[in-house]
């Protein structure tokens, strides 16, 4: 596959994170003001929109996340890369950094799968299986550590130029 086929196909999936992270954020927000409304005038139970709530949040967290990290907009500190940079060590920091980061997010991926597969048990109100909320950390893991392999060929391709 082409590189800009790659893009393309990077470009739709950003996309679908966007729209994905925004109905999950206008479901919240739907879930928590009827919840308010119900305050003042109450109509049945309202006691269900806790738990899809918390449902909705930790997938918006985790989604959020991902796409944050594919468009490399994440926070991190700017001193060590300010003073390498133009050096002969820019590039080997550059690679050692996404390497370590890759790592971490591999490592938080296996484990976050490793809970999802053990997680037996359910959701008080629904009775909805947990792994739908642990599912969340393994599916958006796996995204990052797709965008990490990027950015470390990104590197890796730009060192071999040089």
């Amino acid at each position: 596959m082409t590189r800009r086929g790659l893009a393309g196909i990077e470009a739709s999936l950003g996309l679908a994170l966007r729209t994905f992270a925004v109905a999950l954020f206008v479901g919240i927000a739907v879930l928590m003001t009827a919840t308010v409304l119900h305050r003042f005038v109450p109509v049945g139970s309202m006691e269900w929109t806790d738990e899809i709530i918390e449902l909705l949040l930790v997938w918006l967290v985790f989604t959020g996340t991902a796409e944050v990290w594919r468009v490399r907009q994440h926070f991190y500190v700017e001193i060590v890369p300010l003073a390498v940079a133009g050096t002969r060590h820019a590039r080997a920091y550059r690679l050692a950094l996404s390497a370590a980061c890759l790592a971490f997010i591999a490592l938080f991926t296996w484990q976050s799968f490793d809970l999802c597969l053990r997680a037996v048990d359910l959701s008080p109100h629904f009775s909805l299986p947990r792994p739908l909320w642990y599912g969340a950390m393994p599916f958006n893991g796996f995204l990052m550590c797709l965008f990490s392999l990027r950015e470390l060929h990104g590197i890796w391709r730009d060192s071999a130029r040089a």
